[in-house]
């Protein structure tokens, strides 16, 4: 027998989402600004609370999928509406980190593991915008920075590409 959630329990895990959501905005502020001075480490911060937000979106989509009674679309369209503005967020956040760091002609250490981490964060969010119930909700500005997200870190993998060696051994 599979496990149900009451209404309540659903509503504050949405709660929860918007807290992290509100959390790494004020967290993407800052990695910008610590991008300048070649520090990676409030961008780091950062991904550590998209990924906590991806975590919780998970439990959320259990308990709005596995409600006990009562009416869902509501709270499918707040996770919608919360999973959609952090999709941005990212994007957004990650543009501006990657435009810094091209303006480098050398790239401080630790590049390699976040650019690792971003790739495939790109290819998520390409996937997240195939999805027909996101395609309302996202302007094409979003789009514009995706694109614009790939372009910058292309270019900057392009100036060091040993970054990017999987072998284990230098190049």
């Amino acid at each position: 027998m599979r496990r149900t959630y009451s209404r309540s329990e659903a509503v504050g895990l949405l709660q929860a989402l918007e807290r992290q959501l509100r959390e790494a905005a004020q967290l993407s502020a800052v990695a910008q600004k610590e991008a300048a001075r070649q520090s990676f480490i409030a961008y780091q911060q950062f991904r550590d609370k998209v990924g906590e937000f991806k975590a919780l979106c998970i439990l959320v989509e259990s308990r709005i999928r596995n409600l006990a009674e009562g009416r869902k679309d509501d709270l499918q369209a707040e996770y919608e509406r919360l999973d959609t503005l952090m999709l941005a967020l990212l994007v957004k956040a990650s543009m501006k980190f990657f435009f810094v760091l091209s303006a480098n002609t050398v790239l401080p250490l630790g590049a390699r593991e976040i650019f690792i981490s971003e790739l495939r964060s790109l290819y998520d969010a390409h996937e997240k915008l195939r999805n027909p119930n996101l395609q309302e909700r996202l302007d094409a500005n979003i789009r514009n920075d995706l694109e614009t997200a790939e372009a910058i870190l292309e270019e900057i993998i392009d100036k060091a590409p040993s970054l990017l060696q999987f072998s284990g051994t230098p190049a």
